[in-house]
């Protein structure tokens, strides 16, 4: 089979989420577990990105504007969340994040 970036990316995102989830989930809470929590949580965004990138591609493909819209919203909307959880992420693997927030308070 041939498989296109896009569903590669998306793949792995999904094993790191996974990988991630079942790590967070028999952790005690600490500063190793929040920076896995961040990562998992950009791992997600990452994959619904990468779906919502595929689905306009088809809209595109189809020529049809409103799935456009609606999709091409989604992607933005997921793109800010990456961005925002990745910011997470090196921050609390820095020592920073300043409120000791995690992605699952």
């Amino acid at each position: 089979m041939d498989y296109s970036p896009l569903t590669i990316i998306g793949v792995c995102a999904l094993a790191v989420l996974i990988a991630g989830w079942l790590f967070v989930s028999f952790t005690a809470p600490g500063r190793t577990r929040t920076i896995v929590e961040w990562l998992a949580a950009s791992a997600i965004y990452a994959a619904l990105l990468t779906l919502f990138v595929h689905l306009v591609r088809n809209a595109i493909e189809a020529d049809n504007t409103f799935l456009l819209v609606a999709f091409g919203f989604l992607c933005v909307l997921f793109a800010g969340g990456l961005l925002v959880s990745l910011y997470h992420t090196v921050a609390s693997s820095r020592g920073g994040g300043g409120s000791g927030t995690s992605a699952t308070n």
